[in-house]
Formats: C-alpha cells, sequence, structure tokens
C-alpha cells in the first residue's frame, strides 16, 4: 500500500511540472457568445416563444496560445417556452476578425518534431530549427492572421423561479461550427509538422452544457433580472474542454446587455433585444 502511495505521488507530481505540446483550438470551439434568455416576470407560466438577437465583441490578450484577437459578431436565438419551466433553444451567429499565435507559459514550444512532409518543412520551418518557439520569432509568426467562423447550438433544459426573485436553470445539448481563414491553414500546416497539438478541424461538433443562477429586481422582476451563466463545450479530451461564464443585465423591456470572460475568447462585451410573441 505504502508503495502504490509513493507510486500515485510521484506520478502526480511529473504529471504537474511536465509541460506539454501547445494546443490551438479553432475559434469556432469557443463557446457561443449569445446568453440564454430569461422571462421577464417570474409569474408567468404561459407557452410563448422568444427571438432574441445581439452583437458582440470580443477580445484576448495572451491565452490559449494567442494573443492579440478582436474580433466582432453577431448571434440570432430563438425560444420555446413549454409550461413554466421547459425551453429549447436554438441559436445560430458569426464572428470574424484577427490575432497572432502565442504560447502558454505551461506549453513546451521547444519540443523536437518530427518533418514528414518535405514541403511543409520548407514552408514552416527556419533554418532548420525544429521548435515552434523559434517558429514565433520570424515573421510570419509575428503576423496578424484573420479568422471567421459560423456558430450553432441547440439547448434543451428548464429555467425555474425559485420564489419572486431567484432563477435556477440547467441545460444540455450540442454546439457546432464551421470556419476556413488564414488562421486556420497556418495552424493546420503548425499541426501537419509537429510543432503544436492541432485540436480542432475546420469544422466540428460537440456537446455543450450550461447552468445559472440569477436574481430579479424588484416584485417579479419590476426592475430587471441579473444572471450568471456558465457555459462548457466538451470537444475533445478533457484537456481541451473549454468554457466561459456570462454576466447579463436585462430589462423587462427585453434589452439586454453583459460580458463574457472564458476560453479562447477572454473578454467579450454583447447587447440586444428580446421579442416575446
Amino acid at each position: 500500500m505504502k508503495n502504490f502511495a509513493r507510486f500515485f505521488v510521484v506520478g502526480l507530481i511529473l504529471v504537474t511540472l511536465t509541460a506539454c505540446s501547445p494546443t490551438l483550438h479553432s475559434m469556432g470551439a469557443a463557446v457561443q457568445p449569445a446568453p440564454i434568455t430569461h422571462r421577464a416576470t417570474s409569474d408567468s407560466s404561459v407557452t410563448e416563444a422568444e427571438v432574441a438577437a445581439s452583437g458582440f465583441w470580443a477580445h484576448n490578450w495572451d491565452a490559449d496560445n494567442i494573443k492579440d484577437m478582436n474580433a466582432g459578431g453577431g448571434n440570432v436565438s430563438a425560444t420555446y417556452r413549454l409550461g413554466r419551466v421547459f425551453f429549447v433553444n436554438a441559436a445560430v451567429g458569426g464572428f470574424g476578425g484577427s490575432l497572432k499565435f502565442s504560447c502558454d507559459e505551461n506549453a513546451d514550444c521547444n519540443d523536437i518534431v518530427t518533418f514528414n512532409n518535405e514541403k511543409k518543412k520548407k514552408t514552416y520551418s527556419i533554418n532548420g530549427s525544429d521548435n515552434y518557439n523559434d517558429w514565433l520569432k520570424t515573421s510570419a509568426g509575428k503576423k496578424s492572421y484573420s479568422f471567421w467562423n459560423l456558430q450553432e447550438r441547440i439547448l434543451l433544459g428548464i429555467d425555474a423561479n425559485l420564489g419572486k426573485y431567484i432563477i435556477l436553470g440547467v441545460a444540455g445539448g450540442i454546439q457546432a461550427y464551421q470556419g476556413d481563414s488564414d488562421y486556420d491553414e497556418v495552424r493546420e500546416g503548425l499541426g501537419d509538422i509537429g510543432y503544436i497539438d492541432n485540436s480542432d478541424a475546420k469544422n466540428g461538433f460537440a456537446p455543450a452544457s450550461a447552468w445559472w443562477i440569477g436574481l430579479r429586481f424588484g416584485k417579479n422582476g419590476k426592475y430587471g433580472n441579473f444572471t450568471i451563466e456558465f457555459d462548457d463545450v466538451y470537444k475533445g479530451d478533457i484537456g481541451d474542454w473549454v468554457g466561459a461564464r456570462k454576466y447579463t443585465y436585462a430589462h423587462p423591456t427585453g434589452f439586454f446587455g453583459g460580458v463574457t470572460e472564458g476560453d479562447l475568447i477572454s473578454l467579450s462585451v454583447f447587447v440586444g433585444k428580446q421579442f416575446v410573441f
């Protein structure tokens, strides 16, 4: 038993201390920026349909092996509420911008690699160097690259009111994306020669989940509501999963706005309008 405990501790230390090759995602694999909207009042239980349109601006300083990312886009979502708590939500949107390649401090950007494609070796390597860090110092490694992506999401869930002031809910479903850009082309080339772990293809989908907790201001939300939403997309291995937190204020007139912090997109600001039918 003692030997097993020592083996477990040593293994844990090695996993903690061992760096891994830098992972690069498609930007479409980020959590879709559209927030989940909620009923304007806590006492409503009628079946209704809602449509929400929103726009956003996004930025990433230096994280997830990219930096200086700036992007903008928009989303349209439709929600059908059946009774007091059950709902289905479908959202579609797109965004685009530019970014630079980077390397996180917990990734090993000096890994030695084996070139399997002579043509790509000439394109991406420099002076016979075999590591990603050296490539980042070249003119190609310092450039900004454009990207664009479409995203789709469908979620089934419950959105409950605990009394007149508390909102609590959970949902699960699928998020998909498509894209093709300079960033994706270079990312694939770097992955082919082994500089990086190219986590995502240009198109893909994965299970997604969301849960949220919120507070209504005034009786039945007379002055609006504020929610914190926790989103995750489970694409690839557990180390490749991405998440985000959305902080949203919504007014009874249907206008809403907020900020998001998360993986791939460090910060985004969004505003929109909800229409109820």
